[in-house]
């Protein structure tokens, strides 16, 4: 399981949000599906987890995004998709949640700051996360990366809903 060989990885040394970033991607492209056209939507479909880069295209808007979502498909738009990112969500609950969307059949529900427009312009590097793999376990990855609208560390907690 990716999360698991990726925690292996880390050990008990202290790890930057950078590096487990990093070990995802490289975990995540070795399971990618190399026949995917790049003119369509990547191979993503609704229902699917995917991890991206991305880069808001009217970053006065916000408050604060999150440059690498871990977002839940919910439905295709022609400029882009409408996806649940987990890492809006607090880690006490996230696991629990991204178990539950494997399994949702469409029927989403989630915490609606977690609900997210993201233009196909914005995103780079996207990577998709196998229904076999362990959803819960890759959500509670520390690969957020909130920014606000001046390019200054956001800080996570104040991102997350469902706070305890």
């Amino acid at each position: 399981m990716i999360a698991q060989s990726i925690v292996e990885q880390a050990g008990k040394k202290r790890r930057s949000g950078d590096w487990y970033v990093n070990a995802l991607e490289q975990a995540l492209t070795s399971v990618q599906d190399p026949d995917i056209s790049e003119s369509d939507t990547g191979g993503v479909a609704v229902g699917d987890l995917v991890f991206f880069q991305y880069g808001a295209k009217y970053p006065e808007k916000y408050e604060f995004w999150d440059l690498q979502p871990l977002s839940y498909v919910i439905e295709f738009r022609p400029d882009g998709f409408l996806g649940a990112n987990l890492h809006y969500i607090n880690p006490d609950y996230r696991d629990a949640v991204a178990k539950s969307l494997i399994n949702s059949k469409g029927g989403v529900t989630v915490p609606k700051n977690s609900i997210h427009r993201y233009l196909f312009s914005g995103i780079g590097s996207l990577h998709k996360v196998p229904k076999s793999e362990n959803w819960g376990d890759i959500a509670l990855l520390p690969t957020e990366k909130f920014i606000d609208r001046r390019g200054m560390k956001y800080p996570k907690h104040r991102a997350y809903s469902w706070s305890n």
